[in-house]
């Protein structure tokens, strides 16, 4: 395949011509109505601040990665409208970090924040969990809006022909 790069598997670029492959352009133009929709649901659950919704997304993400991967469409996991704390995940400052790549003073500052707003809680040994509030109706609408944007993202791919 003399002229062509790789980026990935199934995605090359041809050096000698300057083609693209044709899917990125539609993927693109998608991802950024998709991004653009998504941050204006972080910004409305989580406040204007954007380090503020990072966080909140980093957080979320831990606190549900101990239950969530091996839970079957018709469990209680999915039912419940809250978990227990001994099944929730949670997260420490540092790794919160590590992980947005955002100062660990402007972490600790956010954080004190969420956690003012009841966003966030932290717990006797200091690891950080969401806040359960997928029972309110409030979130519920928000979390319903992100979906049907991805669902609007892969209808707009899928008009220029991208699966």
């Amino acid at each position: 395949m003399a002229g062509r790069v790789s980026h990935g598997p199934g995605l090359t670029t041809s050096a000698m011509h300057g083609e693209i492959d044709p899917r990125m352009r539609p993927i693109a133009f998608g991802m950024a109505a998709l991004l653009h929709e998504l941050i204006g649901f972080m910004r409305k659950a989580y406040g204007e601040d954007l380090e503020s919704a990072l966080i909140m997304i980093c957080v979320s993400d831990a606190t549900m990665q101990s239950y969530m991967p091996g839970a079957k469409p018709d469990s209680e996991v999915i039912r419940k409208d809250k978990r227990d704390e001994a099944v929730r995940g949670s997260i420490s400052r540092r790794m919160i970090a590590d992980k947005t790549g955002l100062p660990r003073e402007t972490v600790r500052r956010k954080v004190a924040r969420l956690v003012a707003c009841n966003y966030l809680y932290v717990d006797e040994s200091g690891a950080i969990r969401a806040t359960p509030r997928l029972h309110d109706p409030e979130m519920r609408q928000a979390v319903l809006s992100a979906h049907d944007a991805v669902k609007s993202y892969l209808r707009v791919i899928s008009a220029y022909g991208v699966s």
